[in-house]
């Protein structure tokens, strides 16, 4: 935030000569710290002396966003690989998870070699850790081998028989009944049924629990129809579900583009074991209930709410889970939304109508019956008397947390990861490819404790053993432990090493005419309003804060337009900016943020590009010493302000929008004994004057985007 103008900035001063960036005030009762040399730069009327790079531009360039994004299971992080050692930590693991791969494949069905599978698995996950850890130093065409190389693993894993599940089976079975005439819905029409003895064959024989009628949504069976009639396989089933799967990467792709996360968090998916197991090597459907939810929550973050919720609808088509997380969106779709939506759902039930009680006969025995792999389940059902009322609270449970996340207007992918979640741990049945619904959510999301789980769900194999021997279909209470435990512990450590401080962004939606006015007429409202948009996503990328720094939230103007703000800058946390001025304004983002439990709080506002998170991080360090901690621009204001605690008198007294904002500042802090920091002056972009003095610098910022000549042109003049 720079000098509080309309353009919602703060507002600096003039460093004190000497290399200190000390304000010397009278009141003794008043502090200001000096900072370390390297900060302690001399400033001038154009901006610091010579501002080291380091401290402009961190290291890494993306790694604010890659470091702790990307390497989510690697519990803390050290120092950035270099290029070189990047690129040959992913590259040797990658030849590992090949191995595994060309052992899956050659081996096929591994429901007889359990250990053997887990050792691979473990060896594979292991080295997926490490490719992750290691892939923020990965350059562009790093990148686009290590995604080839995902696409060769699904290749060479597509032909071989499934891996750990027959539910492949299934899907060609029915597909083939509906080619013939069958509706899979209909009890006369199930596996069993003597109407279709002709057709038994390999694919039959490996359907299990032919008495029950299909329990798929009806979108999937259109699916599996149109894929039996291209080509009737098992393997042309598994090649349509990996489809599905890179289509979601390619999805996910143009995600992370628009929320301005690094390209190598593909992959959390592309790279997983997981997913190379249960969809390549085992030809699970949840790929395309994944493509399709997360098409949904894609439409969310271009602010198209119809599209979402038809996405959504689809989605519940395939498989139930998107169902339940869109209505954790309910809040931001319209009520024709939601009527289209259900409309489609209905819609798609009409082919499959004759069946009757059979559409629902198999989800409901699903329900009643079924019991594997379970956690808080078992507690719900001892309180709630048996295994269907243990069910019917689960469902209530999820239900309330459901309707509490809508109620909140939750962030789609948090709201989303936690629906998730909580089905698998308030599910009695829970089965290794549940996990691959978290899997598209973390590429957009950290959650430790999620990517954990991807990895020790597949302990729940170690049923196999015992079920071919014929005793239950169950893993037993130490082997669940093992499974989950790790996770709640990795869960607990986030919790407990999440930060408390909260770093409050203040943001105007990009409207021409709204910002950059005093550019005007140099530029056009519309460019103006451009190289807003670019200043404010420069100094967004710079300060995102790695994984357990400090969280942000985003504070926009004017208070009627959080669907823009969240259509700008998806995934964000957004709050009104309400006050009269710019001091009411933050008086009141300080008072709300510290309410919500914040323990230091810092603000900055969005046209100082050259703001990155090392400054947010050594604003907050500082307030261990320090009430207040003063970032000044070059033209009296401050592009960011720390506090300790609320401090509402802090802002009382000041001529906003004048050179003097930082100085009255200071002599506020001081009239009220506060300590002060001042962190190193840094200039702000407010005038035409002001562009083209740092120019050099800006342009970078621009190249690509449409406005670049007319800016260029206007310096010039």
């Amino acid at each position: 935030m720079k000098r509080p103008t309309e353009d919602a900035a703060l507002q600096p001063g003039a460093a004190t000569p000497g290399g200190r960036q000390a304000a010397e005030i009278d009141d003794p009762k008043a502090v200001v710290a000096e900072v370390p040399p390297v900060l302690a730069q001399e400033g001038s009327a154009d901006g610091p002396a010579q501002e080291p790079r380091d401290l402009l531009e961190p290291r890494g360039g993306e790694e604010a966003r890659a470091g702790g994004a990307v390497l989510q299971a690697a519990l803390s992080r050290g120092p950035r690989a270099g290029g070189a050692k990047s690129r040959a930590a992913v590259a040797a693991a990658g030849l590992v998870i090949t191995a595994c791969v060309i052992a899956w494949a050659v081996q096929g069905d591994q429901t007889r070699r359990v250990g053997s599978h887990l050792a691979l698995f473990g060896l594979a996950f292991g080295a997926y850790l490490v490719a992750l850890h290691a892939a923020p130093g990965l350059s562009g065409r790093g990148l686009r081998a290590a995604l080839a190389l995902a696409v060769a693993w699904r290749l060479a894993l597509v032909p071989a028989f499934p891996l750990l599940s027959d539910d492949v089976f299934r899907y060609v079975w029915e597909g083939r009944v509906q080619v013939h005439g069958g509706n899979p819905y209909a009890w006369d029409d199930r596996p069993e049924s003597p109407r279709w003895e002709s057709m038994r064959d390999g694919v039959w024989r490996s359907v299990t629990h032919k008495e029950y009628t299909a329990v798929y949504p009806p979108l999937w069976e259109m699916a599996c129809a149109l894929v039996v009639r291209r080509h009737d396989s098992v393997t042309a089933m598994k090649a349509f579900v990996v489809a599905c799967e890179l289509a979601l990467v390619a999805l996910l792709a143009r995600m992370l583009r628009r929320r301005r996360l690094p390209p190598e968090r593909l992959l959390i998916l592309a790279w997983s074991p997981l997913a190379l197991v249960e969809v390549a090597g085992s030809g699970h459907n949840e790929a395309a209930g994944a493509l399709l939810l997360t098409a949904s929550l894609a439409a969310l973050d271009r602010g198209d709410g119809l599209g979402s919720a038809l996405a959504a609808a689809l989605g519940a088509q395939t498989k139930f889970l998107p169902a339940l997380v869109a209505a954790s969106w309910l809040r931001r779709f319209r009520w024709w939304h939601v009527v289209a939506a259900i409309d489609l759902f209905l819609l798609l039930i009409v082919p499959y109508a004759a069946a009757g009680p059979g559409l629902w006969m198999s989800l409901g025995k699903y329900g009643r019956y079924w019991l594997f792999n379970q956690t808080l389940f078992d507690p719900l059902a001892a309180i709630a008397g048996g295994h269907e009322e243990g069910v019917r609270l689960a469902g209530a449970l999820l239900a309330a947390l459901v309707l509490v996340l809508a109620a909140r207007k939750a962030e789609p992918v948090v709201a989303a990861l936690a629906v998730v979640a909580a089905s698998i741990l308030l599910a009695p049945n829970v089965l290794p490819w549940y996990a691959l619904w978290l899997l598209p959510l973390l590429v957009l999301r950290d959650a430790p404790a999620a990517l954990l789980f991807t990895g020790t769900v597949q302990l729940a194999y170690l049923v196999y053993p015992d079920w071919l021997s014929g005793q239950r279909w169950q893993v037993n209470g130490w082997m669940r432990a093992l499974e989950y435990g790790p996770c709640v512990a990795v869960a607990l450590w986030a919790w407990l090493r999440r930060s408390k401080d909260v770093l409050i962004v203040f943001v105007k939606e990009p409207r021409p005419g709204a910002v950059k006015t005093r550019l005007l007429p140099a530029l056009d409202p519309q460019s103006a309003a451009e190289l807003y948009r670019a200043l404010a996503e420069e100094e967004i990328r710079q300060t995102a804060p790695r994984t357990g720094e400090y969280t942000r939230i985003f504070f926009h103007a004017p208070p009627g337009t959080p669907a823009a703000m969240s259509a700008w800058l998806p995934g964000e946390t957004f709050r009104p900016q309400r006050g009269d001025d710019l001091g009411a304004r933050m008086s009141a983002a300080f008072d709300e943020t510290f309410r919500r439990g914040a323990r230091r709080a810092a603000v900055i506002g969005t046209d100082v590009p050259w703001v990155h998170r090392g400054l947010v991080a050594e604003a907050f360090a500082a307030l261990d010493e320090n009430d207040v901690v003063l970032g000044p621009t070059s033209d009296g204001g401050y592009y960011l302000l720390a506090l300790a605690r609320p401090q509402p008198a802090l802002f009382q007294g000041i001529a906003w929008s004048t050179p003097s904002v930082f100085t009255s500042t200071l002599e506020r802090a001081a009239a009220l004994g506060l300590r002060v920091r001042r962190l190193p002056e840094l200039p702000d972009i407010d005038t035409l004057d002001d562009v083209r003095r740092h120019w050099p610098r800006l342009q970078p910022l621009l190249e690509g985007r449409s406005i670049t000549e007319k800016v260029q042109r206007a310096v010039r003049r």
